[in-house]
């Protein structure tokens, strides 16, 4: 497994971390998601101070993480899991109508 470092950018802060390489995407796609959340409460006019507005938007993010792994008892891992499931139910497919 391969560590890069990535320079993140939350709310104008700027951030230089450690990840697996294969997890950046996911990071960057969370920073992006953060900060759009970040932006709509700031936008809003009822919090004030970056601190309170990131802490409000993380809080968002993970009570919409907790809606989605609570709903019908599907936790993320079986998500993934099935998603990956079907990734390669498609690859699989997709092959076999290349062969032919």
């Amino acid at each position: 497994m391969s560590i890069e470092q990535v320079s993140l950018d939350i709310m104008n802060v700027n951030f230089t971390i450690n990840t697996p390489a294969e997890e950046k995407d996911t990071l960057l796609q969370a920073v992006e998601l953060l900060n759009k959340k970040s932006d709509a409460i700031k936008e809003s006019g009822r919090i004030v101070g970056t601190d309170k507005i990131v802490i409000m938007a993380a809080l968002n993010v993970v009570h919409d993480l907790l809606k989605v792994s609570l709903k019908d008892d599907l936790a993320i891992g079986e998500f993934e899991r099935k998603i990956a499931d079907m990734n390669s139910a498609c690859e699989k497919a997709l092959s076999r109508l290349e062969q032919h």
